[in-house]
């Protein structure tokens, strides 16, 4: 088994990740349809390739992060989608969409370090997919018709593939 410092930082595990094929359209499905925070995903994600999970006496921190996404990440992501057909109307407002995309990306890029930071503890042997889906159960219920969408993602996520290419975004 590999050590922590032998894994990729999260933001470069993150720009991996989203960039491998179907993944982005999982994760908008289950961040629209279903109210999953893709940066806590990629983060337990993360952990489970390293046979991690988070330490629960960390909640008050994880709250923290999680406020973070809910009050800077999200108005920025709504602000965008807002402005996306109004440009498209008026192409003076598409600079003014980049913008706020890029402000999205570095308020999610600050998620990811702050998820990062968050103690863990050393998890049960068990495959990446079974203690990332288990952590996962661990935050939140997970819906019927949400669970597929889940597990493709973390299957997407957590079985290695070289044909991926980074792109800019969580």
């Amino acid at each position: 088994m590999s050590t922590p410092d032998a894994f990729p930082s999260l933001w470069s595990y993150a720009l991996d990740r989203y960039a491998r094929p179907g993944a982005e359209t999982l994760c908008l499905t289950l961040q629209d349809a279903h109210g999953w925070d893709i940066c806590e995903l990629l983060w337990i994600a993360w952990l489970s390739e390293q046979r991690r999970r988070p330490d629960p006496d960390a909640a008050d921190a994880l709250a923290d992060a999680r406020a973070w996404q809910r009050e800077m990440t999200v108005p920025l992501r709504e602000r965008r989608r807002a402005l996306k057909s109004e440009a498209r109307l008026q192409p003076r407002l598409e600079p003014l969409r980049q913008t706020l995309k890029q402000a999205e990306l570095q308020a999610e890029r600050e998620m990811l370090t702050r998820l990062e930071a968050l103690p863990t503890l050393a998890a049960e042997p068990e495959t990446g997919i079974e203690l990332a889906l288990r952590t996962c159960r661990t935050r939140r219920d997970i819906a019927d018709d949400a669970y597929p969408v889940l597990r493709d993602l973390l299957a997407c996520w957590l079985i290695d593939t070289s044909d991926a290419e980074p792109k800019p975004t969580c």
